[in-house]
């Protein structure tokens, strides 16, 4: 295959699976158009794939004159580059999974597939809790998906609106303040919530995730606790560092960006985007230099678990993308997959017949799109089927 973008590359799979937006087909016609070589390009990736898989799935591709004249086709268009550039994938990662380990590309929800199920009610199923929580430090609860704009509740101000936070405390502060009451917001699944600290911070939280934060920070320092997923923008206050407790581990800033996430039991990821971070593990101290504490760089995700600390590049698309509500999976199973339905559908799963464990995917799952279509798309690629139980658990089984 001739070297080519990444993004090109995840044109062309687009286009074999038939799973691009109208403006990113538009792209690639007009590519085809002013570029010979790309033509050449897509059909060598043709012949990297196996025959039965492009007889099948890619059968419609093929036929003669496809790309015939297809530079009359092309007309200017403003492309959108902020969606293509969110939505890139490494063709070369997926098809060494599709050779090497039979996995399959899934197309994002909301594409034509074949055998379809009967749409099936998945809200009628779920029981679990579908409102935004905030314990305040008295004990009281307020329900925040139900009781929106500006209220007054024990030591805090608060400003609730448009699925965000605003607080402040009530009163005064003076030199030599402590930290005042602890506070907690709880997101449930499918659900996910911002909250803007008063020092200038942000935090976003994904679904089921907890933060708990002072009605008002210590004189010395911020302190604020997650578990589950958040993405965090602190604000840069060099005098008073800013340190986020998590399960196990603590996180220390001045001013940064980076995403938690400690969804594993006894695993912590924390992945910096800009600035500079240190990781610590149980028992750490703030000091750099004492054995338990990961400097991080930007572009790198610390990894802690088994009493070990890490770090690693990780891929933005991959880690960040939950905040556009899109979940990217590159050799993932089932076992993945049901991990994020339950979050993001609250939808809990059972694999009928343990062979279907061993299948991989490539693809992506979108929080805002229809469900049945994507487990649609899953039937039609994978042939794996599903029903879902009077218990309201999704099975999966092998589609006969």
């Amino acid at each position: 295959m001739l070297s080519i973008s990444d993004h090109h590359q995840y044109l062309f799979l687009g286009k074999l699976t038939n799973s691009l937006s109208p403006e990113e087909d538009q792209e690639l016609k007009e590519l085809f158009a002013r570029d010979k070589e790309a033509i050449k390009a897509y059909e060598d990736l043709l012949g990297q794939l196996p025959a039965e898989q492009v007889a099948g799935s890619f059968k419609h591709l093929n036929a003669p004159g496809f790309w015939k004249d297809i530079s009359g086709e092309v007309h200017d268009q403003q492309r959108l580059h902020s969606q293509s550039q969110l939505r890139k994938t490494s063709v070369a990662v997926v098809l060494a999974a599709m050779v090497a380990i039979g996995a399959w590309w899934l197309l994002p929800a909301g594409r034509n597939a074949a055998g379809r199920n009967e749409a099936v009610n998945f809200a009628a199923f779920q029981t679990q809790p579908r409102s935004v929580e905030l314990k305040l430090a008295n004990g009281s609860t307020i329900d925040l998906s139900k009781v929106k704009g500006n209220l007054h509740q024990d030591q805090l101000i608060l400003d609730n609106r448009d699925n965000s936070l605003n607080y402040q405390a009530a009163g005064e502060s003076s030199a030599g303040d402590s930290a005042v009451g602890f506070n907690t917001i709880s997101v449930p699944v499918t659900m996910d919530y911002k909250v803007n600290l008063p020092d200038g911070s942000e935090i976003w939280l994904n679904s089921a995730s907890t933060l708990s934060f002072p009605s008002r920070f210590a004189t010395g320092e911020r302190e604020i606790s997650i578990t589950g997923e958040a993405y965090c923008r602190i604000a840069k206050h060099p005098e008073q560092p800013f340190i986020i407790h998590l399960p196990g581990n603590t996180v220390q800033v001045t001013g940064t960006e980076f995403n938690i996430n400690t969804y594993d039991k006894g695993v912590v990821k924390v992945a910096l985007v800009e600035g500079g971070a240190n990781l610590l593990g149980a028992g750490g101290s703030a000091q750099p230099s004492v054995a338990g504490i990961l400097r991080l760089n930007p572009g790198y995700q610390g990894i802690s678990g088994n009493g070990r600390i890490t770090q690693e590049p990780f891929d933005p698309k991959k880690v960040l993308s939950w905040r556009q509500g899109i979940f990217y999976f590159d050799g993932a199973d089932l076992g993945d997959l049901s991990q994020v339905l339950a979050r993001w559908f609250g939808i809990k799963t059972q694999l009928d017949e343990p062979v279907l464990a061993d299948k991989k995917f490539v693809g992506a799952l979108y929080k805002h799109r229809s469900l049945n279509s994507f487990l649609d798309n899953l039937k039609a690629i994978s042939h794996i089927n599903y029903y879902l139980d009077s218990h309201g658990v999704l099975h999966f089984t092998a589609a006969q």
